[in-house]
């Protein structure tokens, strides 16, 4: 089938054909035209002998299909029907463009009515905006420091203009409440723009200039969020962090190496002058710290540390541990922070600027080192052990964290702690149960034992080491577990325990004493062991009258003889 465009099509189908379709046209023939699809059009035809239905592809203004319902078996010329269609398709697209073209011209009408920046621009003459602008600048505060800001970079003479924009918006006094409003409004916008400009001349690869930005910002505004405590600080550290971020980028960019030196130097002098906020305390140690597995970058981390008095600044005592670190030397930072044991809340900080550092195992060996041997608050031992749990589970390191689950579980007696330590041993769990009473065996540990083999049922072993205890109380936190089985047990161990008190202790109160012990037995249904206990006792403490009347009370009057005095009966 021959493509035709709809704009001529009628110059490639015979005249017959185009006069029929005409005709056709003219007598308003052709109904129902639509666009079922994108490009896909139906109408009928209603011709002298019948109504057809036509359908056409048009994609965009070519006629690249049509088909008719007239048409015969193998017939591909356009047929009279076709052809009306077409026509009236051309008229309604034209007509369509029309009122398009109208709007068009409507709507710059409109614009030119209303008066918008990009028309004014365009219309008037670079001299007369010249002297607008400088008009206007001396009127206008803000839109002059715009306007230096945004095209700072444009002027020549100057090493770095961008310092001269913000020396001349930085507060002259930070504590002068009554000025600082207005001030550090000016200043957030500055810094907003230059930001926007450091983001342009970085995606333009111009790296001189993205550079001198950001540097220009962490040099003067870092030490200025030093002396700011409210939420305008945390304004200017965003905006003094964002640019810390490029300096960082510089590392992994295309640049020249003596653009990274000077990124590197120029951070590590600002930490020299103690110039940063604590706050920046990761992204600098990040930044510095990834040159320090080389010895000239370390040695000069290394003087600065020496340098300072003790105790040394938070960040440079930071930033020496990190170095330390990232040379793999863990033994040493636990060596340096030894000089500050007297300081638990200096040493949690460490670790905790260690690990979001990304120093994981220096951070876990050092929290761990630290734990066993300083007696931290319960706030910072707890914060500790969270962050040498993070990095356990972060490393997937399962012997540590069954480590940290432990410890948490002797100091707690939590047994979430030891369910989740048995969840995560598995298989393993018989040899790590094993190593752990084993471990608390060696360290005289009974209490804390006797917690772990109840909890996992070994009555057997519980059984052996409750009889080497004379302690009745903690026989008791057990004694359910061995009844109703083996009551023979309990029977023996109550008759010993009482036994070796009454050894020791005399009088009506150490009789009393035994009464009361006894009377948890009664309230757990036992009141058959409870009679042998009582004989017993009697029977070996004869020569003690306050004895059996102080048992006796246990029963009711009517039962108190026959329990005192079987023989008799």
């Amino acid at each position: 089938m021959q493509k035709l465009w709809l704009k001529d099509f009628e110059h490639h189908i015979s005249a017959a054909t185009w006069n029929t379709a005409d005709e056709l046209l003219q007598a308003g023939s052709v109904k129902a035209l639509r666009e079922v699809e994108k490009h896909f059009w139906v109408a009928s035809v209603d011709a002298p002998d019948g109504t057809y239905e036509i359908e056409v592809m048009i994609t965009p203004h070519k006629i690249k299909a049509f088909t008719c319902e007239c048409w015969t078996e193998g017939r591909r010329l356009m047929c009279p029907h076709i052809a009306a269609a077409l026509l009236k398709l051309r008229q309604f697209l034209e007509q369509k463009a029309e009122e398009r073209k109208v709007k068009a011209e409507k709507r710059v009408k409109s614009e030119l009515n209303r008066i918008t920046v990009s028309n004014v621009l365009g219309s008037a003459s670079p001299e007369a905006l010249a002297e607008f602008v400088q008009e206007y600048s001396r009127r206008d505060r803000d839109f002059a420091l715009a306007l230096k800001t945004w095209f700072a970079g444009n002027v020549t003479g100057t090493e770095n203009p961008f310092a001269l924009v913000l020396d001349s918006v930085i507060p002259q006094n930070i504590q002068d409440k009554k000025s600082r409003e207005p001030e550090l409004r000016r200043l957030r916008q500055t810094l907003e723009d230059l930001n926007r400009q450091l983001d342009n001349a970085s995606e333009e690869h111009n790296y001189p200039t993205a550079f001198q930005i950001a540097l220009t910002i962490v040099q003067k505004i870092a030490p200025l969020v030093r002396k700011m405590e409210d939420t305008k600080r945390q304004i200017l550290l965003e905006q003094c962090a964002y640019a810390l971020a490029h300096l960082a980028r510089f590392q992994e960019m295309p640049v020249s190496p003596e653009l990274k030196e000077d990124a590197w130097t120029a951070v590590f002098e600002l930490v020299s002058t103690e110039g940063y906020p604590e706050e920046s305390a990761v992204p600098v140690l990040l930044f510095l710290n990834r040159e320090a597995a080389d010895d000239g970058k370390f040695g000069q981390i290394n003087a600065l540390f020496d340098r300072v008095p003790y105790p040394a600044p938070a960040l440079i005592l930071h930033l020496f541990l990190g170095a330390l670190a990232k040379r793999g030397a863990a033994g040493s930072v636990i060596r340096v922070l030894e000089e500050y044991s007297a300081q638990p809340a200096l040493i949690r900080e460490a670790i905790d600027v260690l690990a979001r550092s990304g120093y994981g195992e220096a951070a876990y060996r050092t929290g761990e080192y630290f734990l066993d041997k300083l007696s931290f608050t319960f706030g910072q031992r707890r914060e500790i052990e969270r962050i040498l749990s993070e990095i356990a589970t972060e490393s997937g390191d399962l012997d540590r964290q069954i480590k940290l689950l432990w410890r948490r579980f002797l100091q707690s007696s939590n047994f979430d702690y030891f369910k989740e330590m048995k969840t995560i041993s598995g298989a393993g769990w018989p040899a790590e149960l094993k190593k752990r009473l084993a471990e608390l065996r060696k360290q005289g540990n009974d209490g804390m034992t006797a917690v772990v083999l109840a909890a996992e049922g070994e009555k057997e072993e519980l059984a052996q080491l409750l009889e080497k205890q004379d302690d009745i109380q903690q026989f008791q936190l057990y004694e359910n577990l061995f009844l109703p089985e083996d009551k023979e047990f309990v029977r023996n161990r109550y008759t010993g325990l009482l036994t070796v008190y009454l050894t020791d202790h005399f009088g009506r109160q150490a009789s009393a004493y035994v009464r009361q012990q006894l009377s948890g037995l009664l309230q757990k249904s036992e009141p058959e062991m409870v009679i042998e206990i009582i004989r017993d006792l009697v029977a070996r403490f004869s020569d003690r009258p306050s004895l059996p009347e102080e048992l006796a009370e246990l029963f009711p009057k009517s039962k108190r003889k026959a329990i005192l005095h079987p023989e008799k009966l």
